[in-house]
């Protein structure tokens, strides 16, 4: 074998671990967190987003995608969500979610409406947030559409962006909060 064919087949192999350990570090998108909500993103991780570095879709919840109601479409735009309000029946719902803004934006949910819990250092802590049943669709890049499907039990939840905007700053401090209402 050649040195050029090595090199090109041991760029491949690397390409490959690389692939499969991205996709194995995707696999709790679609967890159940047992709380309020089934087919549910984790909390973890949401910090590790920033606005520079694109992200790519990871829809979540495709299994319940045919049961779904209800489709509600949210619109991420730069620090604001489009409806900044939102209502709907209790049971599956879809959201459609389109990143309008020129950042990473992710739709993440904490049941109880309250405020987003912060560490120490000010920033959001991402193990209150896992226990408090906080579930998102993870943050993905301008210009993409994905799509997150839950089975919603009644309850208020505070909608949020806790990316870390350029400037090191969360989506959440520029007030990229909203409210769904699940009835």
């Amino acid at each position: 074998m050649t040195h050029g064919r090595f090199q090109s087949r041991l760029a491949v192999l690397a390409v490959a671990v690389a692939l499969a350990a991205a996709a194995c570090g995707a696999s709790d998108s679609d967890s159940d967190d047992g709380g309020s909500v089934s087919s549910s993103g984790s909390a973890t991780g949401s910090v590790s987003a920033t606005g520079a570095q694109e992200a790519a879709c990871r829809p979540v919840g495709r299994e319940l995608a045919a049961a779904a109601t209800e489709k509600v479409e949210v619109e991420l735009q730069d620090f604001a969500f489009s409806p900044s309000t939102l209502a709907v029946d209790a049971g599956v719902v879809s959201f459609a979610v389109t990143n309008a803004g020129s950042e990473n934006h992710e739709l993440a949910f904490l049941p109880g409406a309250g405020e987003v819990p912060l560490n120490a250092e000010g920033e959001p802590d991402e193990d209150a947030l896992a226990e408090a049943g906080a579930f998102e669709l993870e943050a993905f890049g301008p210009g993409q559409n994905c799509d997150a499907t839950y089975d919603l039990k009644p309850g208020t939840y505070t909608m949020f962006c806790i990316v870390a905007s350029t400037d090191g700053e969360t989506h959440y401090d520029k007030g990229m909060q909203g409210r769904l209402t699940v009835e």
